[in-house]
């Protein structure tokens, strides 16, 4: 079983049962006690069971990345657990709900989503992330780990993964004023047991550690349209220098034979214009994303798993 290690804990567990924080040897963490369902989970992303109105709630994710106390559009969560699956709920503020991508494992971190990332021992190694967006599309994948190097496949699936939304609004209708959405998760534990846990599911009174995010676009669709125009230009160009420069790890041009200089500036030339559209676009919808999670991880981004927060399994 690969629990997180109860001795990194500075304070006791017990106090933990009323604290939102576990303080442990990387400092403060997001804490939570995942109850036990006590009645059947329908996935339909509707919440409306007695578990889910009964249960802890996160109330907010904090912003990430860049504008620290700036977040627009809210973010509620909870957890639960039972003998066969580990289930998350968000419950998402949005004005402009939207989405481009359609397909499983689509670069969904591109727009709109929920995210969640479970490494039980917390040590960076084989650990979940699973992402949905407004159109109950998923990408699911295992990072095996993220140094020395990034090593992850996203052929891997969540066998038996259930998830739902709901939508309050219109999804790509950027006239209407949305209110939100909400996404429901069941993650089979069965699922996880060969890759993630190591072989075991939780008993109550164990201890994993994961993290929460919410990615919220506010430059929209349009825009992420526009980008994904430029960007599709830009890459046979792109793939069309990589080739001339194959061989040529320090790309000095003084390397290359006459034809091949020509071709590349040929090539610049041709790829330069739609730079200078792309980049500017490319940085207000920066500007206009709000990177959330539940337990901080400041400049590290999602893929810190030291900050991951810490759960514990109760009955």
């Amino acid at each position: 079983m690969r629990c997180f290690p109860r001795l990194m804990l500075i304070v006791l567990w017990p106090a933990l049962a009323t604290s939102e924080q576990a303080l442990t040897s990387v400092g403060p963490l997001a804490y939570y006690a995942v109850e036990r369902a006590i009645d059947p989970i329908i996935i339909d992303g509707k919440l409306d069971e007695f578990s889910w109105d009964k249960s802890n709630q996160i109330n907010s994710l904090d912003r990430i990345l860049n504008d620290y106390a700036d977040v627009h559009f809210a973010t509620r969560s909870k957890m639960l657990w039972d003998d066969e699956y580990f289930y998350f709920s968000f419950v998402c503020q949005d004005a402009d709900i939207w989405a481009i991508y359609e397909n499983e494992d689509d670069r969904l971190w591109e727009e709109e989503v929920v995210e969640v990332f479970i490494d039980p021992d917390g040590d960076g190694k084989n650990y979940l992330e699973l992402e949905v967006n407004p159109q109950n599309v998923v990408v699911d994948l295992l990072v095996y780990s993220i140094s020395p190097e990034w090593v992850a496949s996203i052929d891997w699936d969540i066998n038996g993964l259930k998830t739902a939304v709901s939508i309050h609004g219109s999804v790509n209708d950027s006239l209407q004023l949305d209110q939100g959405w909400t996404a429901e998760i069941a993650i089979p534990w069965a699922a996880m047991a060969d890759s993630v846990t190591g072989g075991a599911q939780p008993i109550s009174g164990d201890i994993w550690r994961l993290n929460l995010y919410r990615i919220e676009r506010k430059g929209g669709r349009d825009l992420k349209k526009r980008i994904n125009t430029l960007q599709a230009q830009a890459a046979p160009i792109r793939a069309a220098i990589d080739t001339l420069w194959l061989g040529h790890e320090d790309r000095d041009e003084s390397q290359l034979d006459p034809q091949s200089r020509q071709q590349l500036t040929k090539l610049n030339k041709r790829l330069a214009p739609i730079i200078e559209a792309l980049s500017p676009l490319q940085t207000h919808y920066g500007q206009q994303t709000e990177y959330t999670a539940w337990s901080e991880t400041y400049q590290r981004g999602f893929h810190h798993p030291e900050r991951f927060g810490a759960i514990q399994f109760v009955e």
